[in-house]
């Protein structure tokens, strides 16, 4: 139950090492633990929801196993599938925390809700260690398109998914998976495996160069 890879896993443990923290808005207090921490990333993990998105996660977006990402401007509508255990994790934590279980205190403003998640996820990265390069929320969004990508869904299906067009997948996802370009070449290379090969000559230099 972690996201794929091991930079993934680093944060999920991490999580479960992090200090119960305190909090007080001035009408209500409670903690918030490294639990909530790994119910919000395994959300954006398998769901590519932007972190301003599941910080207002209402529980309306759950049907069954199915999570709404989002309505289709040709019509339609978008789900992610979450297994049984992540369901089942979000319906425990909706009883006491409310239809929009992320939601600490009493504010449900945009920025603040996204404030307030960026800080304790960072708060875990910085339990897990360093990286090669500086982690963001944003990377569960990446892990989820990754995952995708190496499974060969079309990027037209993972656009659909992220809400993003394909030519934005390509740019700044499909690069990131080596395995993918691994495939296309060999792809390519068995392609012309058996094409006639040209036997190879020295070529001559041409009159101006030989004076």
């Amino acid at each position: 139950m972690s996201p794929q890879g091991a930079g993934a896993q680093r944060i999920i443990d991490a999580c479960d090492r992090m200090q119960d923290v305190a909090w007080s808005s001035g009408m209500a207090k409670g903690l918030w633990t490294g639990d909530d921490v790994k119910d919000f990333v395994w959300v954006m993990v398998y769901t590519g929801l932007r972190i301003s998105d599941v910080g207002l996660f209402h529980m309306n977006r759950l049907k069954g196993n199915e999570v709404f990402l989002r309505a289709k401007k040709n019509g339609g509508e978008v789900f992610a599938y979450i297994p049984d255990w992540l369901r089942d994790r979000l319906t425990t934590r909706a009883m006491p925390c409310g239809v929009r279980p992320f939601i600490v205190g009493q504010s449900d403003r945009l920025e603040t809700v996204t404030d307030m998640w960026r800080r304790k996820i960072n708060k875990v990265f910085d339990l897990a260690g360093r990286f090669e390069d500086t982690p963001t929320p944003h990377r569960f969004r990446h892990t989820f398109a990754r995952i995708l990508l190496q499974r060969d869904v079309p990027v037209a299906d993972v656009a659909d998914l992220l809400g993003d067009d394909e030519d934005t997948v390509k740019d700044h996802y499909a690069r990131w998976v080596p395995e993918r370009q691994a495939r296309l070449t060999k792809i390519l290379k068995d392609a012309f495996d058996d094409k006639p090969k040209p036997k190879l000559v020295p070529i001559r230099a041409a009159a101006s160069e030989r004076r």
